[in-house]
């Protein structure tokens, strides 16, 4: 029994490697360069075409598959590992979803450095960066689904400090306070356009009664 299921994972392993690949591609992301959106679209490709061909097939058994396949390669394979587990069981539930997801994430980044010059780590630019991202979220893919993906990117190891010296686990309650803020601009601004977005998220960040907060300036 053991040996089968090892060759029929050899057999899925090996259909996932030749199959072709396609784009897909969100409207919010039109302005957005092709390299920052090609890798993550050949994960999500993968998932798409396994599903496809083997529409009975388990998430788990999926995901081992996916794992097997980016074991030892670079390039997309650290894409896919820089994911948590809870990110990767996520994409391959909610594909389509993902590649907003991602979408949303490519805009937080690519506003952070045009407001921001910079995109750091525990003071306001990233307090901004998260509230973006998941006010863009809000606005791809509902505010649930926002909160899904959100909260999956910080299930990681929260033991010790982060570079700035502030803990682990201290980044994680900012990220996820910032992460609720963003969805809730999101959801009340669902019309505005990404440049007004953040328009309105660094006039919030620099409110005296702001909602954002961060660890150090």
């Amino acid at each position: 029994m053991k040996k089968a299921k090892v060759f029929l994972g050899f057999i899925l392993l090996t259909i996932a490697l030749i199959m072709p690949s396609t784009v897909f591609a969100s409207e919010r992301e039109s302005e957005l360069p092709t390299q920052e959106k090609e890798g993550f679209n050949v994960i999500i490709d993968e998932i798409l075409s396994i599903k496809e061909e083997f529409p009975d097939m388990s998430e788990n058994e999926l995901l081992e598959i996916m794992e097997q396949k980016h074991l030892k390669e670079k390039g997309v394979s650290d894409i896919w590992n820089a994911l948590t587990n809870s990110e990767k069981k996520l994409c391959i539930r909610y594909p389509f979803d993902a590649l907003k997801v991602n979408t949303a994430r490519n805009i937080a980044t690519s506003q952070t450095e045009k407001k921001f010059g910079y995109s750091g780590l525990g003071d306001r630019s990233d307090a901004f960066r998260h509230g973006i991202w998941n006010a863009e979220m809000t606005i791809l893919i509902g505010k649930e689904k926002a909160e899904l993906f959100a909260t999956a990117h910080e299930d990681k190891d929260t033991t010790g400090n982060e570079s700035d010296g502030f803990s682990k686990e201290a980044h994680k309650q900012m990220d996820l306070h910032n992460n609720g803020v963003g969805r809730n601009i999101g959801s009340s601004n669902a019309n505005l356009s990404e440049d007004e977005m953040a328009d309105v998220i660094y006039k919030e960040i620099y409110a005296s009664n702001t909602g954002f907060i961060w660890l150090h300036d």
